[in-house]
């Protein structure tokens, strides 16, 4: 399987953590359908496709497969050399695909009308983090990314938030002498980094609680960090929301114009919008 992903995607990631459960609920393989039929593709540029993925339920008059639309999701590939590979699944139709936001809005609702426990919305609960997934991947973890990995898991946080950890704290390691403080700080510190790239309200206080540390260790390390890569609110490295001033960027940058700076980590906090516990 892994060599049909793109190295170092999201993807790959998800295998190398989880093993193949991200790329089975993200294609409602669950559901046990044995047919799929490809409705749509489309194209970014030279070295970026997409391909719709519907899942066969029948025939029609004619003979002609039947899907059900409420189980389309698209693969993105990537091309490297002269082949294509897998670079990301997205549990959605190719014209409307689902961001992080967009599934924690709607599992809140369905939640409230008692619907949560569908089968339909379980890809939905991986990207969110309503649906955890065993950690049965073969990649080798330090002893920070352990903890950090396995406390995101039970803080509710999706695949998504958990790959770009491990590759913040992969970027920061070499050169970021990780061996001054206690594993749990770090990992401590990784955490609060991602609430703060979520907008969640999850507090030091809390997350010093659970990995047994001070909070004060986690401000002076979660800076440390901050400033050691050089993070922003919408850094696309590790941040799963899109920048909204991104085109305004683009456009003054094109005109010869300089940009706004960078949105400080840790603006416009909130709370989850959905209950990790239903699944």
């Amino acid at each position: 399987m892994g060599s049909l992903l793109l190295p170092d995607s999201e993807a790959d990631w998800g295998l190398r953590l989880f093993g193949i459960g991200p790329l089975i609920f993200m294609l409602y393989m669950h559901l046990e359908c044995d047919e799929f039929v490809l409705p749509r593709f489309a194209r970014r540029g030279e070295r970026e496709m997409l391909a719709e993925v519907g899942w066969v339920t029948g025939t029609d008059a004619g003979g002609r497969a039947v899907y059900d639309p409420r189980r389309l999701s698209t693969v993105i590939l990537g091309r490297v050399d002269q082949a294509w590979k897998v670079s990301d699944v997205n549990p959605a139709p190719l014209d409307d695909p689902v961001t992080v936001n967009k599934a924690q809005d709607t599992l809140k609702r369905v939640v409230e009308q008692g619907q949560g426990a569908n089968p339909l919305w379980f890809p939905w609960g991986v990207l969110t983090g309503a649906f955890q997934l065993k950690r049965l991947g073969e990649e080798s973890l330090d002893e920070v990314e352990e903890l950090f990995v396995e406390g995101m898991g039970e803080s509710g946080f999706g695949l998504p938030e958990i790959v770009r950890a491990v590759r913040l704290w992969r970027d920061f390691a070499p050169g970021g002498d990780p061996g001054r403080h206690r594993a749990e700080v770090y990992a401590a510190a990784v955490e609060y980094i991602m609430v703060l790239f979520g907008f969640y309200g999850d507090s030091q206080a809390a997350i010093a609680e659970q990995y047994g540390v001070s909070a004060s260790s986690i401000s002076a390390t979660w800076r440390k960090i901050e400033s050691a890569l050089e993070l922003s609110q919408f850094d696309p490295r590790y941040s799963v929301h899109p920048d909204p001033g991104a085109s305004l960027e683009a456009m003054l940058r094109q005109r010869a114009e300089e940009p706004p700076p960078p949105v400080p980590l840790g603006v416009g906090r909130g709370a989850r919008s959905y209950d990790a516990r239903v699944y």
